[in-house]
């Protein structure tokens, strides 16, 4: 799986020897990619759509699948689920909260917390003197 930059986004799309990637569309208004690729085995169009993830350990999010791949006998019928979808997309991208998407809670972000104390004690190892 190579890994590459595309969008803002950690792309990673594997596919499989002889397949062949169609075309892959960036839309900008929802931030999200729209791909499609030929199989090589059974010649099916096999289409999804990804958008941003933000993880904590990572700079960059990773584009992921917002809806598992589906496959079609034709170019003109995966283009019109693509349609559909980013459509659908749009409107509840519309109509949600704006702000980042995380994995789940424990990717996102933790708040500061401000912490108050009398008396702080620093604990340096032997032989560290800290600067003044």
């Amino acid at each position: 799986m190579l890994w590459e930059e595309k969008h803002g986004g950690i792309w990673s799309v594997d596919l499989d020897y002889g397949d062949t990637l169609v075309f892959v569309r960036h839309v900008p208004t929802v931030d999200l990619i729209a791909y499609l690729f030929r199989r090589s085995d059974d010649g099916m169009y096999v289409a999804s759509v990804w958008r941003k993830t933000h993880y904590r350990k990572w700079r960059l999010p990773f584009w992921t699948a917002v809806e598992p791949a589906e496959a079609f006998a034709t170019e003109h019928e995966a283009d019109i689920y693509l349609t559909e979808l980013i459509g659908t997309l749009e409107a509840e991208e519309q109509s949600a909260p704006q702000g980042h998407r995380y994995e789940s809670d424990e990717f996102a972000p933790m708040e500061e917390q401000a912490i108050e104390a009398d008396n702080v004690v620093y604990l340096f190892p032997n032989g560290f003197r800290p600067r003044p």
